[in-house]
This record gives structure tokens, sequence and C-alpha cells, in this order.
């Protein structure tokens, strides 16, 4: 899946309706977006990730717009980049997400000049969380959604 020739490129209108209509399986149904709102993808912070032979096979957004909306207040401190990121459905659950997420994390690295790093992810994520411990983050606090209000995970890394 991924290798030296997967690419980090500028989200395209054509990725960005791609990625719209992913459906995701069981619980990760929670991420599914039914083929709208399209023009959050197309922001400027949010990339795609291809592989060799251009197909799409997740993307990354980075800074604010990575953050969750939460009913406690001040829970983003400074010095941390927000990273958000999808791995395309078919791909997920197969060993493919340390790979993906060091390539977005070595991207992030080199683009915005900084080794610490912040997501917020879904406690019920679990598969997700055990991810983000194995590249190395680490659990900051337990936040609520204050759009879904569902439980998150603030989590930080230093490379």
């Amino acid at each position: 899946m991924l290798n030296n020739k997967t690419n980090i490129i500028p989200m395209t209108e054509e990725h960005a309706r791609a990625i719209s209509t992913w459906k995701y399986e069981g619980i990760y149904s929670f991420y599914d977006h039914n083929g709208d709102a399209i023009d959050g993808y197309m922001d400027g912070t949010h990339f795609a990730c291809i592989n060799a032979s251009d197909e799409l096979i997740g993307y990354f957004c980075f800074g604010a717009d990575a953050r969750i909306p939460t009913i406690e207040t001040n829970v983003y401190d400074k010095g941390f980049l927000d990273i958000g990121l999808g791995l395309k459905p078919d791909l997920c659950g197969k060993s493919n997400g340390f790979a993906f997420l060091n390539h977005g994390l070595d991207y992030a690295q080199k683009c915005y000049a900084t080794t610490h790093f912040r997501l917020s992810v879904a406690i019920f994520n679990e598969r997700a969380i055990r991810l983000y411990k194995k590249v190395g983050f680490v659990e900051e606090r337990e936040v609520t959604n204050s759009h879904f209000k569902n439980k998150f995970l603030i989590m930080t890394f230093v490379r």
C-alpha cells in the first residue's frame, strides 16, 4: 500500500468527492459523510494521499480544522500541530495504519517544521487508539464532542 512512491498532495475536488462517499463498517460508520460536505476538504488544510498508481488511499488534515468542538474549554494548548486523518475503508484493519500515519507525520514534520503533534480520537475507536499509542502518542485528556456528545481522547506525540 505505502512505499516510496506514495505522495501527499493538495486536496482536489475529485478526491474530496471520493472521500465524502466512503463507507466504513460497523461502529466506524460514525466517520461516513454520505456524499456531502466536500467544501470542508477544500479549505487548504486537507491533503490527499495517493499511491504509485495515483489511487486515493487516504487523507490528512493539519491545523485547527483537525480539532473537534468540545464542551470543555481550553482543550487545545499552543505548541502542537493538530492532525486529522482517514484511511480508505477497504484498507482499514489490514495493518496499513502504522505506515500511513508515519507517512503523514513525516510530511507534516517537513512542511510545518514541527515535531509536536496532537490528535483527537473517538474513545470507541480502540483500533485507532492502539495504533496511535504504537506510533508514540500518549493520552492527555478525555473530552466531550459538543456536536455529537460522545467522548474523545486528546493525544499528543513529540517526535
